[in-house]
């Protein structure tokens, strides 16, 4: 229950600022003030909504609005046009008691071969590089030390080519008897960033009849307690822990052994997986169809690989074309919400990887800029200095979201295709899947409506792909449904309990530089400008 302000107008709570021009996108009001300000007229270039009443069962809501939308009386809007919607009981207080996570909820037990590859690869990928990049951070563009031209020392470019080469010689070789079939690796968490979004995969992938078994791979203190892994194992999933790896310091940081940011967890994972091919899912991607088909593609048959392209253009450092080559230096940027690979026909380069990725601190900045910055660039960097091919699905991604007052699409999923052409990964790239949404189907906010490819038919689009009436609604009553054991604890944010939503996160393409305009969903939008 929200606390009450005092009446203004109609209105308990005043006008909520949204923090785009989408009236229901995130609110920049961090909190209500029990003296609304604002409340008689409502701003003709902010978007929102006049929040009139809200208790521990119902929230009324009036007026809501995008930027530049005509300027309307708050006090007759409420009268008239306002509706209320009952908030979700949520079963925090009523929750049983769950056993306590531990390393111990880990089942899968590792085989010989796959412990002695990873204290081989501790060995060959050596100690700490030993060298600086510019000054600047590349999170950030305006602090980017590309974009101010800033340029590493030539001595400092030579020692890492020679350690690049070094590790090439002494990198394990594929190790005969250490993975077997196929399977779908993802990496969870117990962060509520995480803890639904792996659920919503999970149940997503079963929906479409897949039947590949899945890894799920959780970081140390993060493995779910015993009721969780009951029910991944009921799903054919097996739980592992990356706390099982401590002792081989493979994919760790080069100094400290340990894995210093989340992004090196997904290709630690696909590596020392047990499959031999295997599908890398992000724990926010949601398949529409049944991914198994992929392995038997004609681009994953002739190459034994497939990666997607990011809606960016390439925005590596010039070192990395000095240390890795100028075969390195593409047009396009790769997302790596979604990878397949066989182990055995790409292990030098997924090694080469390895090695990228437990000297992160140099090669994720080295190879991509504040747009994407991680993992998601060292698989392709690597076949692209090997001279290795790699399947490179040839259809770009969509920029899936909301229509705006900006009148373009302000996406919060990245739609991607199969080889031939079809939707099939819903990558939830803002707007994690959270277990707050409302009660009633009428006031649930959806989040796929428009896509620049294909305007307004985009949930026509997605659901003849999915095979239903109504794929976002399966999405609605899924989390609805199983909310209280995907994630029980309390909201974080005084709009979540709200019986509206849940909020909208996004951004617009065009608000960022470096667009591969060569993609055609962009083309549309180059095509009005």
């Amino acid at each position: 229950m929200l606390n009450r302000g005092t009446v203004c107008g109609a209105s308990r709570f005043g006008f909520i600022r949204a923090g785009r021009c989408h009236p229901y996108s995130v609110p920049s009001t961090k909190s209500l003030s029990v003296s609304p300000k604002g409340c008689g007229k409502l701003s003709e270039m902010r978007a929102g909504f006049c929040l009139c009443d809200d208790d521990a069962t119902t929230t009324t809501i009036a007026a809501a609005k995008g930027c530049g939308s005509k300027r309307r009386d708050v006090r007759s809007r409420v009268q008239r046009g306002a509706y209320s919607g009952r908030e979700a009981s949520y079963m925090h207080a009523q929750a049983a008691p769950r056993v306590k996570e531990t390393r111990g909820n880990a089942k899968l037990k590792l085989s010989r071969a796959v412990t002695d590859l990873a204290r081989n690869f501790s060995k060959s990928r050596g100690p700490d590089l030993g060298v600086q990049l510019p000054w600047g951070d590349r999170s950030h563009l305006l602090n980017d030390f590309v974009m101010h031209g800033r340029r590493m020392k030539s001595s400092d470019v030579d020692t890492v080519r020679r350690r690049v080469e070094t590790f090439k010689r002494e990198a394990p070789k594929y190790p005969e008897g250490a993975f077997s079939g196929r399977g779908i690796v993802i990496v969870g968490g117990k962060s509520k960033k995480f803890a639904t979004s792996y659920w919503v995969a999970l149940h997503a992938i079963r929906r479409t009849g897949c039947k590949l078994p899945i890894q799920m791979w959780f970081p140390e203190d993060e493995t779910p307690d015993c009721e969780h892994v009951v029910e991944l194992e009921r799903r054919n999933v097996e739980v592992v822990s990356f706390v099982d790896f401590q002792g081989s310091n493979a994919g760790g940081d080069a100094t400290t052994g340990r894995i210093t940011n989340r992004f090196m967890y997904k290709h630690f994972a696909l590596v020392f997986s047990s499959f031999e091919e295997v599908m890398l899912l992000d724990s926010d991607n949601i398949p529409l169809k049944d991914p198994t088909q992929l392995f038997t593609s004609n681009l994953y048959s002739e190459t034994g690989s497939l990666l997607w392209m990011d809606f960016w253009k390439s925005s590596s450092a010039p070192e990395c074309q000095d240390i890795l080559g100028n075969s390195t230096a593409v047009q396009h940027t790769h997302e790596s919400g979604q990878m397949v690979v066989s182990k055995r026909r790409t292990w030098t380069a997924l090694a080469l990887a390895t090695f990228m990725n437990a000297h992160s601190k140099f090669f994720f900045p080295l190879t991509v800029n504040y747009m994407g910055l991680g993992d998601k660039e060292i698989v392709a960097m690597a076949f692209l200095h090997l001279g290795m091919r790699y399947g490179l699905v040839p259809h770009g991604p969509d920029h899936v979201g909301v229509r705006d007052e900006r009148a373009t699409v302000m996406g919060n999923t990245m739609l991607q295709h199969s080889p031939t052409g079809e939707p099939m990964f819903m990558h939830t790239n803002l707007g994690k899947p959270s277990v707050w949404v409302p009660q009633s189907e009428h006031t649930y906010v959806r989040r796929w409506s428009v896509s620049l490819l294909h305007g307004a038919r985009f949930p026509e689009v997605m659901n003849k792909a999915a095979g239903v009436e109504d794929f976002e609604m399966w999405y609605y009553r899924l989390i609805r449904q199983k909310r209280c054991f995907f994630d029980d604890r309390r909201s974080e944010h005084w709009y979540e309990t709200l019986a509206v939503g849940p909020f909208l996160e996004g951004f617009h393409i065009t608000d960022h530089y470096n667009v591969n305009t060569e993609l055609k969903a962009f083309k549309s939008i180059l095509a009005h400008l």
